[in-house]
């Protein structure tokens, strides 16, 4: 589908207001887009029930999320339960895990390294998020939901590769020869 509309470098928000295409807005809309690719990508690799039904949620939420700015609450919103929906699988997962190292060199399998590709992609959803919140209003409940998102992404790529039997790469701080 088209309709030229775009053409000359501007675009519609969800309430009808044109912006430039290089809008920090529409960084974020894309970056949940493209997340939400990358969330698809990892649902397919996911060998597990428990994670397949964890990221079909997100992406319903993604959704949510980047309709709740650009539309800017005028339609659906982020709900706080979402928020602590993640905080919960968060904390199933990281029991499930047990000690955590920071500094875990992504990789190990495929559904482990897909899940730290989305991790990475919402990172810069989160810091375009703020970028954006200089133009439109960013609610709270958005940030905080981004932000949760990216820690779960890394508890399931663990659990991808605890379950697996695949242990992770540890990269430590060291001296370089």
């Amino acid at each position: 589908m088209y309709t030229g509309r775009g053409d000359k470098g501007e675009t519609d928000t969800g309430t009808g207001k044109r912006v430039t295409k290089g809008s920090h807005i529409i960084d974020a809309e894309g970056d949940f887009d493209e997340l939400n690719s990358f969330v698809g990508f990892a649902w397919a690799t996911a060998g597990w029930d428990d994670i397949k039904a964890d990221l079909e949620m997100i992406q319903e939420d993604l959704f949510v999320c980047g309709e709740h700015i650009t539309a800017q609450a005028t339609r659906r919103t982020m709900k706080e339960e979402r928020v602590k929906w993640l905080e919960e699988k968060i904390d199933i997962y990281r029991k499930e895990y047990g000690k955590v190292t920071l500094f875990v060199v992504p990789g190990g399998s495929k559904e482990s390294t897909s899940l730290h590709m989305a991790r990475t992609v919402c990172r810069r959803l989160e810091r375009d998020l703020v970028k954006a919140g200089e133009e439109f209003p960013i609610p709270p409940v958005i940030e905080q939901y981004v932000n949760r998102l990216s820690s779960l992404f890394f508890f399931h790529s663990l659990i991808s590769n605890k379950r697996l039997g695949i242990k992770e790469r540890i990269w430590y701080l060291r001296e370089l020869p």
